[in-house]
């Protein structure tokens, strides 16, 4: 533990602008960082780029035990998969009176061939008019290496740092972030005493700061109905036996009534109530008819395009999406036009609101489509399987933790942030609710809304990123603030 003077314990806040200074004097050796870490090619979706995601591991373990952190990798294999990458775990701490706050960071990145622009090498940093290009710089690598460079500038300057700090970092977020669930698993008591967790990760919204208390969950479902062990052709034996496809749109029909509105009724009954808070946010919260039809390319939206009802229903309503039905057997005629496939597979996922569980949502739908099955007194096999499962989360805006980091804001940008409730699904903040019960967790985005993340021209503005190591001061600073309020 370091021997802090009172004036440390208290004043952080008074260090900010020197510290700011610091920064804007260091911006080539921060982005020099940043052109490091770009130039890994930690692809997590390709196995012949293992040995660069652990690279990439190391490369961030090195940064973190050069500004005092003690770092440990736990295996993020489990049984059913042991080719996945381990996941970085790393303790700063600082003074046992500070809160302490853990960062979440990843640093894989899709395959080059399904982002890689034709003018820009994907791991090669390339500048342009005030912005910064590379593979996955914007989705992770940039927000994780403002943390580093924050924690830097603080070394450089001799100020203390003004929290305990743990970082968790995985390379398996184009993964659904499987490898991060199973070390969690491992590394419980690693979270015993951690206050607040923060996630740089997102975007903003309308290229405005913002904070984000909630994401829907997830169900991915497969069903699959057979029937026999070949296909067979329509007009020699159509009528002798029911139809695997008819009976897999049947039962993905039955889930859903006319208004697309979830059929189970304990599913429904565990939707949590709509409150006049939750109007309000909606009310407020950024979104505009006319962008959200070019977005999906639709002439016309549900709820009378009334923004605010379509808010509700896109972030805090539940929904249900027929993502695709495949045939999988064998032809019986090379142009298909005259065949009973005998293997069908359908999938489809619905999001999830608070009140509700992926594991009992899983449930309510098997015991449904069971009674859906027996009423149809069908002869031929189904089997349904929860492909993918993540639980909701929502945290309280109005908490000390997010007045923390909305000050962080405000002293940074000069503007208030939005509060955002998301209709997307984030497997890595599911999986920090889930494992960290007690923990306060908040999503404070540090790329901007037009970033291209996951696209041929993902980047970054110089702006953006120098004021997310600023960003990371000036929360630590107001997360310190709240032991003496």
């Amino acid at each position: 533990m370091l021997n802090l003077e009172d004036d440390d314990r208290i004043a952080p806040k008074t260090k900010i602008p020197e510290l700011f200074n610091l920064i804007d004097k260091n911006k080539k050796a921060l982005l020099d960082d940043l052109r490091d870490a770009v130039s890994i090619p930690s692809v997590s979706t390709d196995p012949t780029h293992f040995s660069d995601v652990l690279k990439m591991l190391n490369f961030c373990a090195e940064k973190l035990e050069v500004l005092g952190a003690s770092v440990d990798v736990i295996d993020g294999n489990n049984e059913a998969n042991s080719n996945l990458p381990p996941v970085l775990f790393a303790d700063l701490f600082v003074d046992e009176e500070y809160k302490t706050i853990c960062v979440y960071g990843n640093i894989d990145t899709l395959s080059p061939a399904l982002t890689q622009s034709d003018k820009r090498p994907p791991f090669e940093l390339t500048e342009e008019l005030g912005r910064l290009y590379g593979c996955g710089i914007s989705d992770n690598k940039a927000p994780l290496l403002c943390w580093f460079n924050a924690l830097k500038i603080y070394k450089m300057s001799k100020n203390v740092i003004p929290v305990n700090m743990k970082f968790v970092i995985e390379a398996t977020s184009e993964l659904y972030s499987q490898s991060l669930f199973n070390a969690m698993q491992k590394k419980r008591e690693f979270f015993n005493n951690v206050e607040y967790i923060c996630l740089t990760i997102d975007k903003m919204v309308n290229e405005m700061p913002c904070l984000k208390y909630g994401y829907r969950g997830l169900c991915h479902f497969a069903l699959k109905v057979s029937c026999g062990n070949k296909r067979v052709h329509s007009g020699t034996y159509g009528g002798a036996f029911n139809q695997p496809l008819m009976d897999a749109v049947n039962v993905i029909g039955s889930l859903v009534d006319k208004q697309g509105k979830v059929a189970i009724s304990e599913f429904i009954k565990d939707v949590k109530s709509i409150t006049e808070v939750d109007y309000d946010h909606c009310k407020k919260e950024p979104f505009c008819v006319e962008t959200l039809k070019k977005e999906t390319g639709v002439m016309y939206l549900e709820h009378k395009e009334i923004p605010s009802r379509i808010m509700m229903h896109k972030t805090r309503l539940p929904s249900f999406t027929v993502n695709a039905f495949h045939i999988i057997s064998a032809a019986a005629d090379k142009d298909d036009c005259a065949s009973i496939p005998n293997k069908i597979k359908a999938r489809f996922s619905v999001r999830l609101v608070p009140n509700q569980t992926a594991d009992r949502t899983f449930q309510q739908f098997k015991r449904y489509i069971d009674e859906i099955w027996h009423h149809y007194k069908s002869a031929n096999d189904y089997d349904l399987k929860m492909t993918l499962g993540f639980d909701p989360w929502q945290e309280d805006p109005s908490s000390e933790h997010y007045d923390a980091a909305a000050r962080a804001i405000k002293t940074v940008y000069k503007v208030c942030p939005s509060y955002i409730s998301e209709g997307s699904t984030m497997p890595a903040v599911s999986i920090f609710n889930t494992m960290c019960p007690s923990s306060n967790i908040i999503v404070m985005p540090i790329s901007g809304h037009k970033d291209g993340h996951h696209t041929k021209d993902e980047s970054i503005s110089i702006l953006n990123y120098i004021q997310g190591v600023k960003l990371s001061i000036a929360y630590m600073c107001e997360i310190h603030e709240i032991n003496y309020k």
